[in-house]
């Protein structure tokens, strides 16, 4: 049950509105003007609510459930069940993601300019922007409608922030073109020098930096990420794209449309993501590589070489993820027989 310290659901919703809402079918049709003031954990969820079985491991779970209705597929909805209604989809998992966003949107902007932000006089802000205490925002800035600007967050010099953007605080952004529907959270850095040097007899010699990071439609990017600029390019973060806490985008950098990294991966300069990349925690992408779209990279691999569309890795270096497995069990093999327990 989500602490109302904190979020405040809205509601609440009859079961036809929720069905309808996402296409769901209601098993009990008679059912649809019962009405549903939260969602809950399968477990926990109590008359009233709404939770989801998608997994048959929470089969026991699914036995013993008191919510009013269960989000499930046709599929799993044969495990036995203890009264309550199902709202049957064929993704149950991404049906509850929207019923989440019906109980809980993101909290509106409230219109307000605190009077210890500093906001340039050539700045452009869009109506119904939130700018809060102690963020900067520079000069011939320009920021869309109902944006939120958190504290002590720090738009640079000319970046332009599309409608429906939220920034987090303390983070700071310069270089940079923002679109539409970004979450952007807290300690992010965008728009910084690439780490780009080249030896000299002097020691090592900073390259120039004068590209711009282009963040498009509805990205989504975690606490303390950190993107850079490009040299004399753009580095770019495709729409749809997802990036977890701790990702580092280094210069140059192009992901495609609907990319998702894991926590603590880094990507190095001027590789490139094609579309619905998927790249596990901690991962290592080496600079100046194409990997195709599609591509899987289970987490913990370094990555050395172009991976193919479609293609799952895995390993240090990264491999086929099957040559990997074959690879682990014959290291374990020779591993028992030197210690004799084979």
């Amino acid at each position: 049950m989500p602490d109302s310290r904190f979020f405040h659901a809205d509601g609440p919703f009859s079961l036809g509105h929720i069905a309808g809402t996402v296409g769901a079918e209601l098993a009990q049709p008679e059912r649809a003007g019962e009405m549903i003031r939260d969602v809950a954990e399968l477990e926990d969820a109590t008359a009233g609510e709404l939770a989801v079985f998608s997994d048959p491991r929470h089969a026991t779970a699914f036995a013993k459930c008191h919510a009013s209705v269960v989000v499930t597929s046709r599929k799993l909805s044969a495990y036995p069940h203890n009264g309550s209604t199902l709202l049957l989809i064929d993704d149950p998992r991404l049906a509850f993601a929207r019923i989440g966003k019906l109980f809980y949107p993101r909290a509106l902007p409230k219109a307000f300019i605190h009077s210890r932000a500093f906001v340039a006089a050539s700045a452009r802000i869009g109506d119904d922007t939130e700018i809060g205490a102690g963020a900067v925002v520079g000069e011939n800035v320009q920021i869309g409608a109902r944006c939120r600007i958190s504290p002590n967050a720090v738009i640079g010099d000319g970046v332009t922030i599309g409608d429906d953007t939220a920034i987090g605080a303390n983070s700071s952004i310069s270089h940079a073109l923002i679109g539409a529907h970004v979450s952007i959270a807290e300690n992010v850095s965008i728009g910084g020098e690439g780490f780009g040097f080249v030896p000299g007899p002097k020691g090592p010699m900073r390259v120039f930096q004068v590209g711009r990071v282009i963040i498009e439609d509805q990205v989504e990017i975690g606490g303390n990420c950190a993107i850079d600029r490009g040299s004399l390019g753009d580095t770019v973060i495709g729409a749809m794209s997802a990036l977890d806490n701790l990702v580092q985008i280094g210069h140059n950098v192009k992901l495609g449309r609907g990319c998702i990294l894991a926590g603590q991966a880094g990507v190095a300069g001027s590789t490139t993501l094609g579309d619905f990349v998927m790249v596990g925690g901690a991962t290592s992408i080496s600079d100046h590589l194409t990997i195709g779209t599609g591509a899987k990279i289970a987490g913990k691999s370094g990555v050395m070489r172009d991976v193919a569309p479609g293609e799952t890795v895995a390993g240090y270096p990264a491999v086929p993820v099957r040559q990997w497995h074959k690879q682990s069990a014959a290291l374990a093999k020779l591993v028992a027989r030197v210690s004799g327990k084979e």
